[in-house]
């Protein structure tokens, strides 16, 4: 599947975001269940649909066993809320489309985001994981989108919905997601934004891609500026990821996280090879200062209201320690993101710092 336009006919209205809906209902612990449901549609839609008519081409995996391996052997992550907007902000920034084998901290992996990747768009589903695989010079990506406003919109709409559209959205579901869009990224850090949304803005032949639903020229650019916002998060996901690991330089932090034993047992059931896997929880290493409510800000307790966040760089800081003779010992305290309260959503100090302290 290259592409999903927006329904017609009065569907893109029911499909609108609803208020309060952005963050994912899935949890780092679900990472496992929703990848073997997307093992199971690459499986029954992809692999074995190419014995018969119906098969689904994803653009950017066009072999189906590349797909299903690439689903299969994915290394699984989730990104908290926080980590989901910093990679976002970030992304806005990179002047290139930077990707490099280095960055990448799985060759082949399978990430949700807790929140959403390309929060300002209209035209998408709701993007919620991704899926990356290196193959050669080049990253392939599938983008997700969460399931959930598909299903309501169908039962809304019944026999009302264009049945082409009904028809593609049915054999888009796979579980919790529905098959966003996918894209051929070339592992090249001095590739412009432009080059990469040129992959899926044409066919196989150069041309511009087929107007499937007759939205026009104008709306199908507004959907590759929006899939491309959501490859620009994808990149500051990984750049934060693959900052060293060491705790007096990195930004992000991470914990394992298993399934529990009733996910096991469902996976053991599905056919999961490792019913066990673990999930890299990533989230950001940040200092939440709290202040008093002011409609003005984020006010401290020497009077001083914030309206931004700002960057810690590394250094010591004398800490109480009773096994020291002093009293006191000096430790190494890593990067972080400093909120005050009342600036979750607050730009951050000096923009250009969003780039310049991954270090690259």
């Amino acid at each position: 599947m290259k592409r999903r336009y927006p329904p017609v006919g009065g569907t893109e209205d029911v499909l609108r975001r609803e208020p309060g809906m952005a963050t994912t209902h899935l949890r780092a612990c679900d990472v496992p269940e929703v990848r073997q449901d997307l093992l199971q549609w690459a499986d029954d839609n992809v692999v074995r649909g190419q014995r018969g008519s119906g098969a689904v081409q994803v653009n950017g995996f066009t072999d189906p066993f590349l797909l299903q391996s690439a689903v299969r052997g994915a290394e699984q992550f989730f990104d908290n809320d926080r980590m989901t907007w910093l990679a976002r902000t970030t992304g806005e920034e990179l002047p290139v489309c930077a990707f490099d084998v280095d960055d990448l901290p799985d060759p082949i992996g399978f990430l949700i985001w807790s929140d959403d990747p390309s929060a300002h768009t209209e035209t998408l589903g709701r993007p919620r994981a991704v899926l990356w695989c290196r193959a050669g010079m080049t990253l392939r990506v599938l983008v997700l989108d969460d399931a959930r406003p598909y299903r309501h919109t169908r039962e809304v709409l019944g026999s009302r919905a264009d049945p082409t559209w009904a028809s593609q959205v049915r054999g888009s579901l796979a579980g919790d997601l529905a098959i966003g869009f996918g894209a051929t990224i070339p592992l090249n850090i001095e590739t412009e934004w432009n080059e990469v949304k040129h992959t899926w803005a044409v066919d196989l032949h150069g041309r511009p891609a087929k107007d499937r639903y007759g939205v026009g020229a104008d709306r199908i650019n507004d959907i590759n500026e929006d899939q491309l916002r959501v490859i620009r998060t994808l990149l500051g996901t990984l750049l934060l990821i693959r900052q060293p690991a060491d705790a007096r330089r990195g930004l992000w932090q991470a914990e394992q996280v298993r399934p529990d034993a009733a996910a096991r047992k469902r996976l053991r059931r599905a056919g999961a090879e490792h019913p066990d896997a673990q999930v890299r929880y990533i989230t950001l290493r940040q200092s939440v200062r709290p202040a008093p409510d002011d409609v003005r800000g984020a006010r401290d307790t020497a009077g001083r209201i914030y309206r931004h966040q700002w960057f810690v760089r590394p250094h010591r800081r004398t800490y109480p320690d009773q096994d020291d003779p002093t009293g006191y010992s000096r430790k190494w305290v890593g990067s972080y993101l400093v909120t005050p309260e009342g600036c979750a959503d607050a730009p951050i100090l000096g923009r250009e710092r969003v780039v310049s302290v991954l270090r690259r």
